[in-house]
């Protein structure tokens, strides 16, 4: 019978956690930022349980009620539908739309910028000049023009936004691969024969996931918005999904008569995005030591 080994990991993985626990304590802002997000990724995972009616029925009998009027919590829009249940399920369509956004524009960005900056020459030429022409381009004229040519819904959005967006990841991972490739354990990666493949995937890309992760978090922010922007525009997803953008875009000609049909979506959209830029922040100053010494 064996005696089992010390674990030598077990204190530092406990050291980490209580520095972690202690960071999220310090920030007052972080934990209420948590909160909010929580609350808002279980609405939209629950969206059928938790919302009092269907999003789309349409009562004009209860036409614009107020806020707590006729059980309406917070009241109804112009057709009669009841902003909550609306709201609720609008999460989801947010929700889907940046986190799928991100994805899809992070593993092309990732992809290209990595491949850009390790093998350098004419490839990186090719791939700088890219970038460089598409950072130039507004990205809602950009964003406009492609979804009138791939047609509204919600996974042609999803496209859009990866198009559009992936120069960011492409960015960061060339610059964190132009500053990595040459350091002492890739050298010796290629001493003893690893593939190319490995050494990038392994040694290189491995040691840039923190600046990756930041930057997935406040493009997840950015993207809710733009599809939010999109939406507003009439260019997002089909009229019978409810979306915060196209809730803001009904109740634009009732602000002065009934606030809350454009008003509360955009709250919805503030919160969301601030707790995400909030978790963010922490997140940036957690994985940079120069930042988390400062604190």
């Amino acid at each position: 019978m064996t005696a089992e080994a010390p674990s030598h990991t077990s204190p530092e993985l406990k050291r980490r956690l209580r520095g972690v626990v202690r960071d999220l304590t310090k920030n007052k802002a972080v934990p209420v930022g948590l909160v909010v997000l929580l609350a808002i990724v279980t609405a939209a995972v629950f969206a059928p349980f938790l919302a009092p009616e269907d999003p789309n029925e349409t009562d004009i009998a209860r036409r614009l009620v107020s806020p707590g009027e006729f059980g309406n919590l917070l009241g109804t829009d112009n057709l009669g539908r009841d902003i909550l249940s609306r709201i609720i399920y609008g999460a989801r369509v947010s929700l889907i739309v940046g986190v799928l956004g991100v994805l899809s524009s992070g593993i092309f960005g990732v992809l290209i910028g990595a491949i850009s900056g390790y093998y350098g020459g004419k490839l990186d030429d090719v791939g700088n000049w890219i970038m460089n022409v598409q950072l130039t381009i507004p990205f809602i004229l950009l964003a406009i023009a492609l979804v009138t040519i791939f047609g509204p819904g919600l996974r042609n959005m999803i496209i859009v936004l990866a198009i559009t967006q992936w120069v960011i990841y492409a960015r960061v991972i060339r610059g964190s691969v132009l500053a990595v490739k040459e350091a002492d354990f890739v050298e010796a990666a290629r001493a003893i024969g690893a593939s190319q493949a490995r050494i990038l995937i392994r040694h290189i890309l491995t040691n840039s996931l923190a600046p990756l992760i930041v930057v997935a978090t406040f493009q997840l922010a950015r993207l809710v918005l733009y599809e939010a922007s999109l939406s507003f525009l009439g260019r997002g997803g089909p009229s019978n999904t409810p979306s915060w953008g196209s809730m803001i875009s009904d109740g634009r000609v009732y602000l002065a008569t009934a606030w809350w049909v454009s008003t509360l979506p955009g709250v919805a959209i503030m919160l969301f995005v601030l707790s995400i830029n909030i978790l963010g922040d922490w997140l940036r100053d957690e994985m940079d030591p120069r930042l988390r010494n400062t604190v």
